[in-house]
Protein backbone atom coordinates (compact mmCIF):
# COMPACT_ATOMS: atom_id res chain seq x y z
CA UNK A 1 0.00 0.00 0.00
CA UNK A 2 2.78 2.25 0.88
CA UNK A 3 5.68 0.72 -1.79
CA UNK A 4 7.68 -0.06 1.16
CA UNK A 5 9.89 -3.35 1.46
CA UNK A 6 11.22 -3.20 5.26
CA UNK A 7 13.34 -5.73 4.71
CA UNK A 8 15.34 -3.39 2.29
CA UNK A 9 14.66 0.03 3.96
CA UNK A 10 13.97 0.16 7.99
CA UNK A 11 11.20 1.40 9.68
CA UNK A 12 11.37 3.79 12.87
CA UNK A 13 9.44 2.30 15.48
CA UNK A 14 8.74 3.85 19.09
CA UNK A 15 8.06 0.94 21.74
CA UNK A 16 8.16 3.64 24.44
CA UNK A 17 4.89 5.14 23.33
CA UNK A 18 3.19 1.64 24.62
CA UNK A 19 4.08 3.04 28.15
CA UNK A 20 1.29 6.07 28.00
CA UNK A 21 -1.43 3.60 27.89
CA UNK A 22 -3.46 3.02 30.87
CA UNK A 23 -4.06 5.09 33.87
CA UNK A 24 -7.93 6.23 32.99
CA UNK A 25 -10.06 5.05 36.41
CA UNK A 26 -13.41 3.70 35.05
CA UNK A 27 -16.28 1.68 37.65
CA UNK A 28 -17.16 -1.15 37.35
CA UNK A 29 -19.40 -0.83 34.38
CA UNK A 30 -16.25 1.20 32.55
CA UNK A 31 -17.66 4.90 33.14
CA UNK A 32 -14.81 7.43 33.93
CA UNK A 33 -15.28 10.46 36.24
CA UNK A 34 -16.54 12.14 33.21
CA UNK A 35 -20.28 11.66 33.13
CA UNK A 36 -21.31 9.37 29.73
CA UNK A 37 -17.57 8.60 28.61
CA UNK A 38 -16.63 4.73 28.97
CA UNK A 39 -13.50 3.22 28.67
CA UNK A 40 -11.65 -0.49 28.25
CA UNK A 41 -8.61 -2.31 27.62
CA UNK A 42 -5.44 -0.16 27.13
CA UNK A 43 -6.83 3.16 28.13
CA UNK A 44 -8.04 2.38 31.55
CA UNK A 45 -5.50 -0.30 32.47
CA UNK A 46 -8.64 -3.00 33.53
CA UNK A 47 -8.06 -4.39 36.88
CA UNK A 48 -4.22 -4.52 36.17
CA UNK A 49 -3.29 -1.11 36.87
CA UNK A 50 -1.56 1.23 34.45
CA UNK A 51 1.59 0.34 32.15
CA UNK A 52 0.59 -3.19 31.65
CA UNK A 53 1.82 -4.36 28.24
CA UNK A 54 0.18 -7.00 25.99
CA UNK A 55 -1.88 -9.76 26.95
CA UNK A 56 -3.93 -8.27 30.07
CA UNK A 57 -5.14 -5.46 27.92
CA UNK A 58 -6.31 -7.72 26.18
CA UNK A 59 -8.31 -10.11 28.48
CA UNK A 60 -9.61 -6.47 29.74
CA UNK A 61 -10.91 -5.37 26.57
CA UNK A 62 -13.03 -8.08 26.54
CA UNK A 63 -14.54 -8.42 29.69
CA UNK A 64 -14.68 -4.78 30.50
CA UNK A 65 -15.59 -3.78 27.06
CA UNK A 66 -18.10 -5.72 27.24
CA UNK A 67 -19.51 -4.53 30.05
CA UNK A 68 -18.76 -0.79 28.69
CA UNK A 69 -20.79 -1.36 25.62
CA UNK A 70 -23.46 -2.92 27.50
CA UNK A 71 -23.50 0.19 30.11
CA UNK A 72 -23.13 3.36 27.06
CA UNK A 73 -26.23 1.55 25.43
CA UNK A 74 -28.31 1.54 28.41
CA UNK A 75 -27.05 4.94 29.41
CA UNK A 76 -28.02 6.07 25.09
CA UNK A 77 -31.66 5.61 25.64
CA UNK A 78 -31.83 8.09 28.50
CA UNK A 79 -29.59 10.57 27.32
CA UNK A 80 -30.33 13.37 24.96
CA UNK A 81 -28.03 13.59 21.94
CA UNK A 82 -27.28 16.90 19.63
CA UNK A 83 -26.24 17.52 16.17
CA UNK A 84 -23.19 15.41 15.64
CA UNK A 85 -20.97 17.03 13.84
CA UNK A 86 -17.09 17.86 13.22
CA UNK A 87 -17.13 21.17 14.20
CA UNK A 88 -14.10 20.05 16.98
CA UNK A 89 -12.18 19.55 14.39
CA UNK A 90 -12.74 22.99 12.39
CA UNK A 91 -11.82 24.76 15.73
CA UNK A 92 -8.98 22.47 16.69
CA UNK A 93 -7.29 23.63 13.57
CA UNK A 94 -7.95 27.09 13.63
CA UNK A 95 -6.54 27.21 17.46
CA UNK A 96 -3.16 25.04 15.97
CA UNK A 97 -2.92 27.78 13.34
CA UNK A 98 -3.55 30.80 15.72
CA UNK A 99 -0.73 29.25 18.17
CA UNK A 100 1.78 29.02 14.74
CA UNK A 101 1.95 25.07 15.00
CA UNK A 102 1.88 23.73 11.20
CA UNK A 103 -0.23 20.31 10.23
CA UNK A 104 1.03 18.27 8.84
CA UNK A 105 2.08 16.86 12.61
CA UNK A 106 4.64 13.89 12.39
CA UNK A 107 3.29 12.25 15.26
CA UNK A 108 1.51 11.75 17.13
CA UNK A 109 -1.20 11.97 14.92
CA UNK A 110 -3.91 14.47 16.74
CA UNK A 111 -6.40 14.42 14.00
CA UNK A 112 -6.90 11.50 11.33
CA UNK A 113 -6.79 11.94 8.11
CA UNK A 114 -10.75 11.36 7.34
CA UNK A 115 -11.49 14.69 9.42
CA UNK A 116 -9.99 16.71 6.59
CA UNK A 117 -12.97 15.32 4.08
CA UNK A 118 -15.61 16.25 6.10
CA UNK A 119 -14.30 19.38 8.09
CA UNK A 120 -13.27 22.33 7.42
Amino acid sequence: RVDLDISKQAILVYPTLHYQNGGIRIDETGETSVPNLFAAGEAAGGIHGRNRLMGNSLLDVVVFGRRAGAAAARRSRETEHGRLTLDHVVRHRAALKEAGIEEPIVGPILVPTYARQRAG
